[in-house]
Order: structure tokens, then C-alpha cells, then sequence
């Protein structure tokens, strides 16, 4: 799928994206940070996968010129809280990249 320019998708669009990709596990890829924190803060990867296929964008998607992605964070109540997963999306890659995963207060 080429994305002709991802940093110029409205939030609905980028929404619907995450939610696309992430029905598939295999193409949700987790970093050694994310995987770290989601130990840390004990947040099961089915809360994350729950929040990226359900979750909406509340925040300004950030672009990170060092890494050439941009940066949304899908948001989501679920299991008597708020979480939050930031997911890196890049036009080269279909792929998302979970970058870290959180408790919202």
C-alpha cells in the first residue's frame, strides 16, 4: 500500500489506519521500550492491541524527523481505565511500530 505522504492524513484517516493494521498481529511490531514499560506498568499486550483497534487519536500526531515517522497516540478506556499506545506510522512501511504504552489519568 503506498501512502502518499501519511503526515498529511487528517486524525479519522490515521485512525482508521492503526485500527486497519493493528486486526492483524503480525504487522504490529513492539519495541524493547514499549515492552519494557508495558512490564513495568503491567499492561497485557491484549490491552494494546485492544487500544490500537479501538482507540481514537485525542493529540496533535507528532512527526519525528530523527526516525523519518510520524507519531499518534491512540487512546482508549477499556478494563476500568484509560490507556495510551503511541505508534510510529512511516510511508515506507505498512507496518505500525508500537513506541511506548501507558495509563492515561
Amino acid at each position: 500500500m503506498a501512502y502518499a505522504g501519511i503526515e498529511k492524513w487528517s486524525w479519522k484517516q490515521l485512525e482508521r489506519h492503526v485500527r486497519s493494521v493493528a486486526k492483524v498481529s503480525s504487522s504490529v511490531f513492539v519495541t524493547k521500550h514499549a515492552a519494557a514499560q508495558m512490564r513495568k506498568r503491567s499492561i497485557p499486550s491484549s490491552i494494546m492491541f485492544e487500544v490500537l483497534r479501538k482507540g481514537v487519536i485525542q493529540r496533535e500526531p507528532e512527526p519525528n524527523a530523527i526516525k523519518g515517522s510520524l507519531e499518534c497516540r491512540m487512546e482508549h478506556y477499556c478494563a476500568g481505565k484509560n490507556f495510551g499506545v503511541v505508534v510510529a506510522l512511516s510511508d515506507d512501511n505498512p507496518d505500525l511500530v508500537v513506541v511506548t504504552v501507558m495509563h492515561i489519568s
